[in-house]
């Protein structure tokens, strides 16, 4: 797997699902049903501090599993988004060869 840690934009659907995404001026699109859970935010690494009493959605976020294939390559691969629901803040963190 590679660690990538970079902004995405994200489309998704009525529920809230990716079904899209862009990277690096590519376009993905979602090949499957994506798997959903949250976990804790890395606070100990990030340079802003929380304020305390705030609330759960600053500490967790959303992570999401994909396959997606690149429309111009049509290559598969699978890939994880990490969604700051607060911000609305998505980021690929993971793309497994």
């Amino acid at each position: 797997m590679i660690h990538v840690d970079e902004e995405v934009a994200v489309a998704v659907n009525g529920t809230g699902e990716p079904i899209g995404f862009k990277w690096r001026n590519a376009n993905f699109l979602v090949a499957n049903k994506p798997m959903r859970w949250f976990a804790r935010r890395e606070w100990w690494a990030e340079a802003v501090r929380v304020q305390r009493g705030i609330g759960r959605d600053v500490i967790e976020v959303e992570m999401w599993r994909l396959m997606a294939s690149d429309l111009l390559s049509k290559t598969c691969q699978q890939y994880e988004l990490l969604h700051a629901v607060g911000k609305d803040d998505w980021r690929l963190v993971l793309v497994y060869p």
